[in-house]
């Protein structure tokens, strides 16, 4: 089948599959918390496969070089809090980041913690996938005008203000 064939049967299954075609319906449709977990889990499906392809790396692995790079060093309970993952997955992906000589354990000097942090090697995959992540971004914002984009920017950082209330709430209430 031509390119032109899979482009009328990719768009007539988007018309068909309402998850895909973004028209939702249902009571939640309408809530922009619920279209931004829609659009959450299309980048991320489509981030493992290409960090999977590119670099051979997991999520959760991704998501410990994500925070590494920026924030170390970190101990695997700065990491687990920072994530909100359980330890004992992180310190598994963990412990394969450093046989695979991404990342570096090191003993805290003053004390019995461990220090986690990107090795060189980590460093420069760390920067091939910030090129990337920046690069799909341009892809899922092209032709958006940049106006409505800081528009976007604005509303979004506005939300996660008050979702952090929420959850500051919700601890107080659970104490």
């Amino acid at each position: 089948m031509s390119e032109a064939g899979d482009d009328v049967l990719e768009a007539r299954a988007r018309e068909l599959d309402p998850l895909r075609s973004g028209k939702r319906t249902g009571p939640l449709a309408r809530l922009i918390s619920m279209r931004v977990v829609v659009l959450f889990g299309f980048m991320r499906r489509s981030g493992v496969r290409t960090r999977r392809r590119l670099f051979d790396i997991s999520q959760t692995e991704w998501r410990i070089m994500s925070q590494l790079g920026p924030f170390a060093p970190l101990s695997l309970n700065g990491l687990s809090e920072l994530l909100c993952k359980d330890r004992g997955q992180l310190s598994r992906a963990v412990k394969a980041l450093v046989e695979r000589g991404l990342v570096t354990r090191k003993r805290k000097p003053s004390g019995p913690e461990i220090e986690l942090a990107l090795s060189e090697e980590g460093k420069v995959m760390f920067k091939d996938m910030i090129d990337l992540a920046i690069e799909r971004e341009q892809m899922l914002t092209e032709g958006i005008d940049p106006a409505d984009l800081e528009v976007a920017l604005r509303v979004i950082d506005q939300m996660i203000v008050q979702a952090e209330k929420l959850v500051d709430e919700d601890g107080e209430a659970g104490d």
